[in-house]
């Protein structure tokens, strides 16, 4: 009994493992294509007080996004009851309201960011972390860990 046990842990360990790996390389796919394709026109509202991109530390960037990618998928884990899309779908929304008040909208406070900037950037994370769900929804459900 002790060993199924241990595998059971062990497989949750790596189901965990897989799903922050399949959220990280998501993001970059995302982030790269919303910001360096879609939002590239709108994103030079900006340009005159960021930080030019020659100065922006990527492996900060590269960590930042990892740290999102694992406290999405441990917060799921552990706060989500049966797993599932459904619910995915349901801790990616919470995410992303909690990310565009923290993120979105005090940038839009603190700098001369335009209020459809602003809102694009919203929208797209919203939809960011609703594909986060759906992946570790897929790819985590607590009901093949019994």
């Amino acid at each position: 009994m002790q060993l199924l046990c241990d595998k059971s842990i062990v497989m949750s360990r790596q189901r965990i493992i897989i799903s922050v790996i399949v959220i990280f390389v998501f993001a970059l796919l995302w982030n790269g294509l919303v910001h360096m394709v879609i939002l590239k026109g709108a994103n030079l509202a900006l340009t005159e007080f960021a930080r030019p991109a020659s100065e922006r530390n990527m492996a900060v960037a590269l960590i930042l996004m990892l740290g999102i990618a694992i406290i999405f998928v441990l917060s799921f884990n552990h706060y989500v009851r049966e797993g599932g899309v459904k619910e995915g779908i349901q801790h990616g929304l919470i995410f992303a309201i909690i990310a565009g008040l923290l993120v979105d909208l005090n940038q839009y406070l603190v700098y001369p960011v335009p209020a459809s900037l602003a809102a694009k950037w919203f929208v797209f994370g919203a939809v960011e972390f609703v594909c986060y769900g759906i992946i570790v929804g897929l790819l985590h459900n607590k009901k093949l860990n019994e």
